[in-house]
């Protein structure tokens, strides 16, 4: 418990300073309550020798710190009180007739010097404010201000406006709980009831204060949702921030912050790795184990702090067994062959000749497409047809699995390394999936310091699990999947370039169902089983439809008809209403809003093959590679589109004709602007 002493000038029973005394008392308590113990001194009673030894003094002055700097160990102690007051009694001045002359009573004239001051700076400004001395006239006089004390004010003033005893302001509180450390949240919840009934002349500082206490309480909850201990403390290990659960982790029940953590749990000590920047291992703890993270935060390039993170091996094994759960439920088997892949389109069937043959080698595949358009459909085909189609068949997506679990989901770990929990240890999923084919869907979404591991994986053909000094050689397929462009996430460095070289060795980039017409009748006959015949005002709905979730979106749409729909003949009224509310007419749109350059570039050269180009300008601009001819014919090439120089001169004439590009002179090449990539929106061929 906390000491404070009061100290005031005399002991008076039964007058003002007993009752000012007294409220201070009341204020103090009302906010820290069995927090403090406060104890009154008298400046007229003390005598040389004596000494005040309470945590904090509180006088109500500044002229009284000289006259008890002798009574105190350590002036720093010394707090002057400031008092303001309440709004009830604030509100009610601003009433009083503007430059009106209003006097201000009180005991004495420091007291009446005092409530003048504190008037003006909370913006009591309208008015002249004369302060009341004893055996003056005021007759002429019409107003006057007292804290409670209505029997000295003149008796022949009869408009009188009682304030109200003046209470301890916001910024002594403040000064208090700093000086004593005190912080907790019944404390800064008390001190948000006191402050709601003080009035205060800048309603922004108000709002700030509100603000700032909400936004501790919310920090404060968020911390204590976590599942992990969670510490925050200075350069030295005084606690700055701790959460709920660190407490339950290690059986604490007082409040620790301000203490420093080697020194109050017993048998670690935490002092050995202040000196790390970051550290990740085991600690024992009576009779368990504890997985310790703690990392260096340096604020504004100077104010420096440690993080800890701790969790519970039980806690951690519980996750593990349940993303290893999923996974077994996920299956190990690859169920889709090539006849699953239903599709009568020119591009898709060109994917699936190439598919077939990439099967019949080992080497690795990247496949890229929007989500939805049937990635590890197509993967769990390329193993199917492969010589490993007996082997194990793993998939894993990257983006699903905490950082914190993923390279031993990926690697695997000895007895004791990395949780304790699995006397034997785990494979990994390397391990699994030895002599068969491992699926790493949305591969873009790996950690950074994953992929480096990762690669070093697909180039020594070996995995170390975590806590293991030995080698494991591994013969896996990789397939890999991201919907993400690669390309950019490389010029993002969200993505190393020599990953993206090792797994782009067969790149498969598989169309969004927009760009696959053809197949949207074709594949709602197949997921509806062909129950169902469509009206052709349906078929325009579906055909004009952009497909943001390309065939998943397909299949949802189908099961909807399939459950619902009671009639042969679907119409569109029997579709979802999120597709009949929509404007389907787009293509109509669009060349309603680029008629002029759609018929420039039909005029010079040929349409489809114009707006393939403008794509490729647009993905060179991107990665920052000059878009001239030469360069323009490899990447078409690369895209397996042909096209002859002349045919290309054509095209890039009327795409700068129709201001959809513009060229810079020497060798700098084409750049896509604006309105063209305005031009791509519309035309619905965004890449």
């Amino acid at each position: 418990m906390n000491k404070i002493a009061i100290v005031i000038d005399s002991e008076y029973k039964h007058n003002r300073r007993s009752l000012l005394d007294k409220l201070i008392k009341e204020n103090l308590n009302s906010i820290f309550g069995q927090k403090i113990k406060i104890t009154n001194y008298y400046i007229d009673k003390l005598v040389k020798g004596d000494l005040i030894k309470d945590d904090l003094v509180l006088v109500m002055a500044g002229s009284r710190v000289l006259k008890i700097k002798n009574f105190v160990n350590d002036t720093n102690n010394i707090v002057v009180i400031k008092r303001t007051f309440l709004k009830k009694g604030i509100n009610q001045l601003f009433q009083i007739p503007n430059d009106s002359d209003v006097l201000v009573v009180n005991d004495d004239i420091e007291t009446v010097l005092n409530s003048i001051s504190s008037l003006y700076q909370i913006g009591i400004k309208h008015v002249n404010l004369i302060p009341y001395e004893k055996d003056k006239d005021y007759h002429k006089i019409k107003y006057a201000i007292t804290p409670s004390e209505n029997e000295l004010v003149p008796n022949y003033i009869k408009n009188i406006y009682d304030v109200g005893n003046r209470m301890v302001d916001v910024s002594t509180i403040l000064l208090i709980m700093s000086k004593l450390n005190i912080n907790d949240k019944v404390t800064q919840q008390n001190l948000y009831n006191y402050y709601q009934n003080l009035f205060s002349s800048n309603n922004a500082i108000t709002e700030n204060f509100n603000n700032l206490l909400f936004r501790t309480e919310e920090i404060d909850n968020l911390l204590d949702l976590s599942h992990d201990g969670i510490l925050l403390t200075d350069k030295d290990g005084k606690i700055l921030i701790c959460n709920a659960k660190f407490k339950e982790i290690f059986n604490i029940n007082e409040n620790i912050v301000s203490t420093y953590l080697h020194q109050i749990i017993e048998n670690i000590d935490f002092s050995k790795y202040y000196s790390n920047s970051f550290h990740d291992g085991l600690i024992y703890f009576k009779n368990k184990y504890i997985n310790l993270e703690k990392k260096n935060i340096t604020y504004f390039n100077s104010e420096f702090r440690m993080y800890f993170s701790f969790q519970e091996v039980t806690y951690i094994k519980k996750l593990e067994q349940n993303l290893s759960h999923k996974l077994r439920q996920k299956g190990q088997i690859a169920k889709y062959t090539f006849k699953d892949i239903i599709t009568q389109s020119d591009k898709m069937n060109e994917i699936i000749k190439n598919s077939k043959k990439i099967a019949k080698t080992d080497l690795t595949v990247l496949i890229t497409g929007e989500s939805g358009t049937g990635k590890e459909v197509l993967a769990q085909a390329i193993h199917n047809y492969s010589n490993r189609k007996k082997q194990p068949f793993i998939a894993i997506n990257v983006a699903s699995i905490p950082d914190s679990l993923l390279e031993s989901e990926l690697f695997g770990y000895t007895k004791g390394s990395f949780t304790g929990a699995l006397n034997e240890g785990k494979k990994g999923i390397f391990e699994r999936a030895n002599s068969g084919t491992l699926f790493l869907d949305e591969i873009g979404d790996m950690p950074k310091h994953l992929q480096s591991k990762l690669l070093r994986v697909l180039q020594e053909k070996q995995v170390i699990p975590i806590g293991s000094e030995n080698v494991i050689e591994i013969d896996v397929r990789i397939i890999a999947a991201t919907h993400k462009n690669p390309i950019i996430m490389i010029k993002e460095g969200n993505f190393r370039k020599d990953l993206f070289y090792r797994l782009n060795v067969f790149p498969l980039e598989l169309p969004p169902l927009k760009d696959r017409n053809e197949d949207v009748k074709l594949l709602l006959n197949h997921f509806t089983n062909n129950k169902f015949e469509f009206s052709k005002e349906c078929l325009k709905h579906l055909l004009n439809y952009n497909w943001p979730g390309n065939i998943r979106e397909l299949c949802n749409i189908a099961m909807y008809i399939s459950t619902l729909e009671e009639k042969q003949v679907v119409e569109t009224t029997s579709l979802p209403n999120y597709l009949t509310a929509l404007n389907f007419d787009e293509n109509i749109k669009a060349e309603n809003i680029f008629a002029k350059e759609i018929t420039i570039i039909k005029e010079l050269s040929n349409y489809n093959l114009s707006k393939e180009i403008l794509k490729s300008i647009k993905i060179l601009n991107e990665i920052d590679k000059t878009a001239g001819r030469k360069h323009l014919l490899n990447y078409l090439e690369n895209r397996k589109i042909k096209v002859s120089e002349n045919t290309l001169k054509k095209s890039l004439k009327a795409l700068s004709k129709s201001k959809l590009i513009f060229s810079k002179k020497g060798r700098s090449g084409n750049y896509i602007n604006e309105k063209g990539n305005s031009f791509l929106e519309y035309t619905k061929e965004l890449l």
